[in-house]
């Protein structure tokens, strides 16, 4: 939904309800600004006659819904008889914007797909815990362990918030990926902006914008990280795609693909390593892996060990 969209929805609103004149000036003066304005102002006015649109219907209901907010009262006359329509003609409506609550869960080895009811879509990827909750006024969506992909679907009256313990990361339209990995968390932005406030340092509050990464250490503070965006979107692919990597981070990225974990110490100094690989190739690399870094693989009673040379 574009923003002239939202807007024209604001202010059809505004001049069939109880536009005062004061407000007309402020009205010609946004239609003149552009002429998209004009076009989708008059689409709303021929969607009062047809309710073919379901987009527009959808920025009308939002639109309503904030004006509420912002003004108890406003909720009368031509605007009430609008929601009577809308309740008429847009019912699915309803059931996008409802209260939701689903668990989501996938197994070692497995990733998974759904779209929320909003249209936000999610790609889960293996060994990944996700609780989400959609109440009337936000989209909460809590991260537990694991990484996903968000595609959200924007609407900037009902927010779209991920608590992933180390920090709250607001949106209202954009994609990106979220990794909780032990000892910290890494947020991708593929396109749009993200807000990223620490859970435990609260002045630190940032905005991460497209193609850029960055990282919640255990303490809460943010640091900005020199990698690639698109490198987290690599599992959606079948791939994993290291840069600069940890041992810490190679030894959680691989986990999430065998039943046997793969474990390592956090001593210094730690080898870097960069590679790509296919999901189906994780054993292969752990066994290469002495051959490409200076790394010990050791097999103890319960894991996989990694350890620098």
């Amino acid at each position: 939904m574009s923003d002239a969209t939202t807007q024209a929805a604001a202010w059809f609103l505004r001049i069939r309800g109880d536009a005062s004149l004061a407000q007309q000036p402020a009205f010609r003066s946004w239609l003149a600004a552009n002429p998209e304005h004009a076009e989708e102002y008059s689409a709303f006015e021929a969607l009062w006659n047809d309710f073919g649109s379901t987009s527009r219907t959808e920025a009308l209901a939002q639109a309503m819904e904030h004006q509420q907010r912002e003004r108890p009262g406003y909720l009368r006359r031509g605007a009430c008889a609008l929601l009577l329509m809308l309740a008429a003609a847009a019912g699915w409506l309803g059931y996008r914007l409802s209260p939701q609550e689903m668990a989501l869960r996938t197994p070692i080895g497995e990733r998974q797909q759904i779209t929320l009811r909003d249209g936000s879509e999610l790609q889960l990827n293996a060994a990944t815990e996700i609780d989400v909750r959609y109440s009337w006024r936000q989209r909460q969506v809590d991260l537990r362990q694991g990484e996903a992909l968000f595609d959200v679907t924007r609407n900037p009256y009902r927010p779209f918030v991920i608590d992933s313990g180390l920090a709250q990361i607001t949106v209202r339209g954009t994609r990106f990926v979220v990794n909780r990995l032990p000892d910290r968390l890494r947020v991708s932005v593929d396109h749009g902006l993200v807000e990223v406030a620490s859970s435990r340092q609260p002045d630190e509050v940032w905005q991460v914008g497209a193609g850029q990464v960055i990282e919640v250490d255990g303490a809460g503070h943010l640091h900005r990280v020199d990698l690639a965006a698109s490198n987290a979107l690599a599992f959606t692919r079948g791939n994993l795609v290291f840069e600069n990597a940890d041992l810490g981070e190679i030894a959680a990225s691989l986990s999430r693909y065998r039943e046997r974990p793969v474990a390592t110490q956090a001593t210094y100094p730690q080898p870097r390593i960069s590679a790509v690989l296919q999901l189906s190739d994780v054993e292969d690399f752990i066994r290469a892996l002495p051959n490409i870094a200076p790394v010990r693989v050791s097999e103890g009673a319960q894991h996989t060990e990694l350890r620098p040379r």
